[in-house]
């Protein structure tokens, strides 16, 4: 079965408030991608084996969400969604 991440694919955007102040946050991309100049070029699952994440099992993309008032970062994780089959 193959899963595919909706905010990746640009299906739906991430709308989503910091913890911390509660100003509307920023999506700054896939976690995985910002491991490296060629992280990005790596298999998904293959980066998600090693990122200390329960992503794999779960099904979960890791975003890395900024807050533009207080300057942090956290992970955020959008639910993927299976593919059917055609």
């Amino acid at each position: 079965m193959s899963y595919m991440c909706p905010v990746c694919n640009g299906f739906q955007q991430l709308q989503y408030s910091c913890p911390i102040c509660e100003y509307p946050a920023v999506d700054q991309g896939r976690l995985n991608d910002m491991y490296g100049p060629y992280s990005a070029y790596r298999p998904i699952d293959d980066i998600k084996l090693t990122n200390g994440y329960a992503d794999v099992s779960e099904h979960e993309c890791i975003h890395v969400i900024l807050c533009p008032r207080c300057d942090r970062t956290f992970p955020l994780p959008v639910q993927e969604q299976l593919l059917s089959p055609r």
